[in-house]
C-alpha cells in the first residue's frame, strides 16, 4: 500500500520549522534548524524506517529552507518580519519544492510518487503558507509592527511594493495561462489515447472472436457452458427468495423468458418436482452428480436439439433446457477465455463479453447480471463509438460494439485511469513552474530593488532634507546616467530656488501688505449714519496680514438694515480670497430682498461650486426692520449671539446651529427673530474671542466674554469692543494671537420719532 510504501504517513516532514526561525528570528538560526531537521529526518527514515519513502525529499528540502529563510531575511527583507503574504508565499513555495524532489528522487516509481503527492501536497502547501502568514501576523502585532492594509493609502505604498505587485500578477497571470493550456492540451491527449486504446484492444478482442467462432465443434461446449451458468444464476435467485418452498410455476416462467430458455423445473431433495416452466422433462439420471452433492453444476446433452444444466440450491436443484439452435453463433466460453486471458484495457481498463439476457459470459465480471441503470447506460451507448458514461459505479470512457446479433463486447478505461498520466504531468510541471517563478521573481525583485529603488531612497532622502529646509543638501547618486542626469538637475533647482526665495520674500512682504490694504477697504469703516434710529461699530483684527474673517453691514430698504459677520476656515490669502468670495454672494443674495434662510441656503449652493480646496465658513446673518425693531437671523454654525436688553446685562441667544456654508451642497437653515426694542444692545463675533490663548494655553472662553462685556454694558459700542479688546490682550499675557478676532456691536434706540439724537 501507499502506506507502507513511504513509511507512516503522518511522518511527511515539512521545512515550516527551518523557515520559521531563519525568517522571523535570525538567519544563523534558520540555518541550523534547517540542517538539524535535515539530518534527524534522513536517520529516522534510513535506519529506523519512518516515512522511509520521502526521507531524500523531505531531508533536502527541509536542509535547504534554512538557506533560503537565511538569505531571504538578509537581503531582499533586509531583516524585517516578511509581511503575511511573502510569508504565505515562502510557505508555499518550499513546499512546493519538497513535493517536487519527491517527484525526482523516484522516476522509476511515478505512479507511487504520484500518489504521495496528490495526497500531501495540497493540505501541507496551504497549511504551511498559512502558518508562516499567522506567524508573521502575531509577531508584527507582538512588537507592535503591523498594519491594516486596507488603511494604507496609496501615498504610503512604496514604488517597490507596486513594482512586485505587478510584477507578481502578470508572471502569475502567464504561468496560470501556460498550465492551463497545458492541461487543455495534456486532456485532449489522454482522452484521444484512452480513445485509440478502447478502438485496438476491441478490434483485437472482435477479430479473436470471430476466429473462435469459425470453429462449429466449440459450439456444443459453449452452449452447455451457458446452459449451466443459466443454471446457477436462477438457482442463486431461488435461495435469494427463501428456498423451493416460495418459488412458484409463474416464477419459473419469469426466469424463463428473461434467460429464453426452453423449460426451467425445479427438483426437492427427493427428486420431486416442485414446479415447472415448459415441457421439459427431469433428466434425473444425466444430472444424478448435481442431485446427490457430487457438483455444485452441470451440463449434459440429452439430445442433439438440447442441453439441459443442472445446479444446487439450499433445499433441491434446478434444471434448465436450451436449445441448441439459438446459441449456435454465440460465444464459446472456455476457448474465449482462454484466448482473451492475455488482453488487457489500459492499466485499469475492463472488457466484458455480454449476452442478450444482459449476464456477462466472459470478462473482467464475468458471471454479474446487468442492474437496469448499467443496462440501460449500454442501451442508451451508440456503437462503435467512445463515450463518457458510469458503469460498473465508476466514471469510465466506454466503447460498446456488437459481436453479433446476441453478444456485445463492452470495453471501460475508468476517468482516473485515463487522466492518471496527464495529472502526473500537471503537478510536475506546475511545481516546476513554480519554482522557476519564484526564483525569477525574487532576483528580479532584488535587482530592482538595488539598481532603482535604493537609489530613489537616498534621492528622496536628500529630497525629504531640502523640503525641510537644508537647501545647502546636494544631491549625489550617480551609478547610472538617468540617476546622474536627476541628481544634476535637483541641486540645480535648489540652487536657482535659493535666488528665487531671497527675491519672493520680498515680493511676498509688498504683496501681502497690498491684500491687507485691500482686505481692510472691502470692510465698512463708515459708522456714522443720518439717523437716530440705531447705533452699529465693528472691527476685525487678523490673526497675519490677511485673514479669513468678516464683517458687513448695509441697507436692502429704506428701513431695513442687514448685518453679517463670517469666519472662514483656515489663514491668509486662501481664507482671504474665500472670504471676499462668500462676502460677495450673501451681499448680493440679500440685496434682492431675500430672507436670511433663503440667502444661507443659496450662498452655500454657489459656495459648494468648485470648492476643490473643501474650505468652509460659519456666518451669523441678522436683518432687521427699524421701524419695529423685529430682526429675522440665522446661523450657519457661528458662534452664539450676545443681546442684551435694555438697563439689563448681556446674555447669550442660544439659536440653532446649521451646518457651515460650502460642506454640502443642498442643506437648508433654521430662520428664528428677535425683538428689539429701545435701548437692546446686540453683540456678535467670530471664534477667535472664546478661542484666544494665554501663555499658559489656556483659552479666553465665553464666560470672560461675558463678564467683559457686562463691565462695560452702559458704554458706547465704540467703547465696548476696544474695552473687550483689551481684555482679550490682558488675557493672552504676550501669547500670540491665534485666530482672526472680529466683532460687531448693534444698540437699537427705536423709530426716529420717538429718540432724540445721541450725543
Amino acid at each position: 500500500s501507499a502506506k507502507q510504501a513511504h513509511g507512516s504517513r503522518h511522518k511527511i516532514y515539512c521545512p515550516g520549522g527551518p523557515l520559521s526561525a531563519g525568517l522571523f528570528f535570525d538567519p544563523v538560526s534558520g540555518i541550523i534548524a534547517g540542517l538539524l531537521g535535515g539530518i534527524e529526518r534522513y536517520i529516522a527514515g534510513t535506519f529506523w524506517g519512518v516515512g522511509s519513502y520521502t526521507r531524500i525529499a523531505c531531508s533536502v528540502s527541509t536542509c535547504l529552507a534554512g538557506f533560503v529563510a537565511a538569505a531571504m531575511n538578509l537581503y531582499p527583507f533586509k531583516r524585517k518580519k516578511p509581511s503575511a503574504v511573502y510569508a504565505f508565499f515562502m510557505g508555499a513555495v518550499m513546499e512546493v519544492f519538497h513535493m517536487y524532489v519527491v517527484f525526482i528522487t523516484h522516476r522509476n516509481d511515478m505512479n507511487m510518487a504520484f500518489y504521495v503527492v496528490k495526497t500531501c501536497a495540497p493540505p501541507m502547501i496551504i497549511f504551511t503558507g498559512l502558518g508562516l502568514a499567522l506567524s508573521s501576523v502575531s509577531l508584527k502585532i507582538y512588537s507592535k509592527e503591523w498594519q491594516n492594509p486596507l488603511r494604507v493609502s496609496k501615498e504610503e505604498i512604496p514604488v517597490s511594493s507596486k513594482f512586485q505587485f505587478w510584477l507578481f500578477a502578470v508572471t502569475f497571470a502567464i504561468l496560470i495561462s501556460n498550465q492551463v493550456f497545458s492541461f487543455v492540451v495534456q486532456t485532449q491527449t489522454a482522452e484521444q489515447n484512452a480513445e485509440e486504446t478502447l478502438t485496438i484492444v476491441s478490434g483485437d478482442i472482435h477479430q479473436t472472436y470471430d476466429k473462435l467462432m469459425q470453429n462449429e465443434a466449440n459450439a456444443s461446449a459453449l452452449a452447455e457452458e451457458i446452459a449451466r451458468m443459466d443454471a446457477l444464476a436462477i438457482a442463486g435467485s431461488i435461495d435469494y427468495a427463501g428456498g423451493l418452498s416460495n418459488v412458484s410455476s409463474d416464477y419459473l416462467e419469469d426466469m424463463r423468458d428473461t434467460y429464453s430458455l426452453v423449460s426451467v423445473t425445479t427438483v426437492d431433495k427427493d427428486g420431486k418436482v416442485t414446479a415447472q416452466a415448459g415441457d421439459s422433462p427431469f433428466y434425473g439420471s444425466l444430472l444424478s452428480d448435481v442431485q446427490n452433492g457430487s457438483t455444485d453444476s452441470k451440463a449434459v446433452s440429452p439430445s442433439d436439439a438440447r442441453i439441459a444444466a443442472g445446479a444446487r440450491c439450499e433445499d433441491g436443484i434446478v434444471q434448465v433446457v436450451i436449445d441448441k439452435s439459438i446459441l449456435a453463433s454465440a460465444l464459446n466460453l472456455s476457448s474465449l477465455n482462454e484466448s482473451l486471458s492475455f488482453f488487457h484495457v489500459g492499466n485499469g481498463g475492463t472488457f466484458d463479453i455480454i449476452r442478450d439476457s444482459w449476464i456477462i459470459v466472459v470478462g473482467d465480471h464475468q458471471g454479474s447480471y446487468l442492474d437496469s441503470e448499467d443496462r440501460k447506460t449500454i442501451d442508451q451507448q451508440g456503437r462503435g463509438v467512445c463515450l463518457r458514461a458510469k458503469l460498473f459505479g465508476k466514471d469510465s470512457l466506454c466503447r460498446v460494439e456488437e459481436l453479433n446479433q446476441t453478444v456485445i463486447l463492452l470495453t471501460c478505461i475508468p476517468m482516473s485511469d485515463v487522466y492518471a498520466d496527464r495529472d502526473a504531468q500537471a503537478y510536475e510541471s506546475a511545481f516546476a513552474a513554480i519554482i522557476l517563478f519564484a526564483v525569477i521573481y525574487v532576483l528580479i525583485s532584488m535587482l530592482v530593488q538595488g539598481i532603482v529603488v535604493n537609489n530613489l531612497e537616498l534621492i528622496n532622502a536628500s529630497l525629504s532634507r531640502i523640503t525641510q529646509g537644508n537647501l545647502d543638501e546636494v544631491v549625489s547618486v550617480r551609478n547610472s546616467s538617468e540617476f546622474a542626469s536627476l541628481s544634476n538637475d535637483i541641486n540645480q533647482t535648489v540652487n536657482a530656488l535659493k535666488g528665487y526665495i531671497d527675491a519672493a520674500e520680498k515680493r511676498i512682504e509688498q504683496e501681502l501688505e497690498f491684500a491687507h490694504t485691500i482686505q481692510e477697504s472691502a470692510l465698512p469703516k463708515n459708522f456714522s449714519f443720518p439717523r437716530r434710529d440705531f447705533e452699529i461699530y465693528a472691527t476685525m483684527d487678523p490673526a497675519k496680514e490677511v485673514g479669513g474673517d468678516f464683517y458687513d453691514f448695509f441697507f436692502v430698504d429704506r428701513d431695513k438694515l442687514v448685518l453679517v459677520i463670517a469666519d472662514v476656515s483656515g489663514k491668509g490669502i486662501p481664507a482671504a480670497l474665500f472670504m471676499m468670495r462668500a462676502k460677495t454672494a450673501i451681499r448680493g443674495l440679500a440685496e434682492n430682498g431675500q430672507s436670511p434662510s433663503a440667502i444661507l441656503y443659496r450662498a452655500n449652493n454657489t459656495l459648494c461650486e468648485g470648492n476643490d480646496a473643501e474650505m468652509f465658513v460659519t456666518v451669523w446673518l441678522g436683518i432687521i426692520d427699524l421701524t419695529t425693531g423685529k430682526m429675522e437671523c440665522a446661523s450657519a454654525g457661528h458662534e452664539y449671539p450676545v443681546l442684551m436688553r435694555a438697563n439689563m446685562s448681556y446674555e447669550y441667544v442660544k439659536d440653532k446651529h446649521g451646518l457651515v456654508l460650502a460642506a454640502m451642497e443642498g442643506m437648508k437653515f433654521n430662520e428664528y427673530e428677535l425683538d428689539f426694542h429701545p435701548g437692546d444692545k446686540l453683540f456678535i463675533y467670530t471664534d477667535g474671542i472664546p478661542e484666544a490663548l494665554n501663555t499658559e494655553v489656556e483659552q479666553y472662553g465665553p464666560d470672560r466674554l461675558l463678564a467683559a462685556l457686562n463691565k462695560v454694558r452702559n458704554k458706547p459700542m465704540t467703547e465696548t469692543l476696544p474695552a473687550v479688546r483689551k481684555d482679550i490682550t490682558d488675557f493672552a499675557a504676550g501669547a500670540d494671537q491665534f485666530d482672526d478676532i472680529t466683532m460687531i456691536g448693534f444698540v437699537y434706540y427705536g423709530s426716529e420719532t420717538e429718540k432724540p439724537v445721541q450725543e
